[in-house]
């Protein structure tokens, strides 16, 4: 059970970079393609991955993912899939809550 919750995690990270990178594209092009994603993947690296040097613990960890799920959903409403932006949002932080509450 822990690893498929694991793996959903995993997925809907990887989701945010491509709605990020879709939405830098419109925005800026190639730059903005590679960019967005670049600089959320960094900082997600430092701050909220399991094996990040600076991880942010409890509710700060907690509101850093809100936020990175948020934005994604928040990007692909404004892209204009308003169903799959909701359906994003309730499986990404469902699983983000998930991961809180089980202390894995």
């Amino acid at each position: 059970m822990t690893l498929l919750i694991m793996a959903s995690r995993f997925i809907c990270e990887i989701l945010a970079l491509i709605i990020f990178g879709i939405w830098g594209f419109q925005q800026g092009k190639m730059i903005g393609a590679i960019g967005v994603p670049l600089v959320v993947a960094v900082i997600w690296s430092m701050l909220g991955s399991p094996n990040a040097p600076y991880k942010l613990q409890g509710f700060y960890g907690s509101i850093l993912e809100l936020v990175l799920f948020s934005a994604a959903s928040f990007l692909l409403y404004s892209l204009g899939h308003t169903y799959l932006a909701f359906i994003y949002f309730i499986i990404a932080f469902g699983v983000s809550m998930l991961i809180h509450f089980m202390d894995i």
